[in-house]
C-alpha cells in the first residue's frame, strides 16, 4: 500500500479541489447532454453542482474549458482502455480474446455514462462552431486509434491488407451508430452480446 509523505491537511485540500472538480464537470456533462452545448449555461451548470457562481471560475475560465476537459478526459480514458495487442508473451490470451476485452472494456465505458455518449453523438448536430470543431478533432482522435490499430492487426497478421483510412471511417461510423442504438433502446441487447455482433460484422461482414 502506497502511503503520502504529503501532510495530512494538505493531501486532504487536493483531494476536497480534486473531488469539487469531479464535481463541476460531471454537472457539466449533464447540462451539455440535456441541453446541448448551444443551450447549456454556466448558471445551469453551478445550479447543477450546486456551487457558487465564484467556485467555478476557480477551476474553469469558461463553458469552453469545462467542455474541453470533459473530452479531454474521455480521451485519456479510452486510450486506456486500447493498447496494443500482445503477441510475444506465450501466457498472454489470444490476441482475438484481447480485441474483444478492448472492444468490451470502451464500449462498456462509454455507455456506461449516458451524458458523455450523449454529448458525444451530439457531434455534427450542434450549431456552435467552437464545439462542433472540438468534437471533430475528438473523432479525429478516435480515428487515429482505429488507424494505429488496424495497421498493428495487419502487422501480427490479425486483420488482412485493407486500405486503413477508408476501414477506420467505417469503423468509426459503425461504433458511433452502435452506441446510440444502445442509448436509445435501454434494456436491449447485453454488452457482451453487443461486442459479439460487432465484430462478426467488422471482421466478416453480413454475407453467409
Amino acid at each position: 500500500m502506497m502511503v503520502s509523505t504529503a501532510p495530512p491537511d494538505l493531501g486532504a485540500a487536493e483531494r476536497a479541489k480534486l473531488e469539487r472538480r469531479r464535481q463541476i464537470v460531471e454537472a457539466a456533462k449533464a447540462v451539455f447532454a440535456d441541453a446541448g452545448y448551444h443551450g447549456a449555461s454556466i448558471h445551469a451548470i453551478i445550479e447543477r453542482a450546486q456551487i457558487a457562481r465564484g467556485t467555478f471560475y476557480l477551476y474553469f475560465e469558461s463553458k469552453a474549458a469545462v467542455f474541453d476537459s470533459i473530452l479531454d478526459q474521455a480521451m485519456a480514458d479510452l486510450r486506456a482502455r486500447i493498447h496494443r495487442i500482445e503477441v510475444d508473451d506465450p501466457a498472454a490470451p489470444a490476441p482475438q480474446v484481447q480485441l474483444r476485452e478492448q472492444v468490451v472494456s470502451t464500449l462498456e465505458y462509454i455507455v456506461g455514462d449516458r451524458a458523455l455518449a450523449t454529448l458525444l453523438l451530439s457531434a455534427g448536430h450542434t450549431p456552435e462552431a467552437e464545439a462542433s470543431e472540438r468534437l471533430e478533432q475528438f473523432f479525429a482522435e478516435v480515428r487515429d486509434l482505429l488507424r494505429r490499430a488496424l495497421d498493428t492487426g495487419m502487422e501480427i497478421g490479425l486483420v488482412r491488407a485493407c486500405n486503413v483510412e477508408l476501414a477506420s471511417s467505417a469503423l468509426l461510423g459503425m461504433i458511433r451508430g452502435v452506441i446510440e442504438h444502445i442509448i436509445r433502446h435501454q434494456g436491449g441487447m447485453a454488452i457482451d452480446e453487443v461486442v459479439s455482433e460487432m465484430l462478426m460484422v467488422a471482421l466478416r461482414g453480413v454475407l453467409k
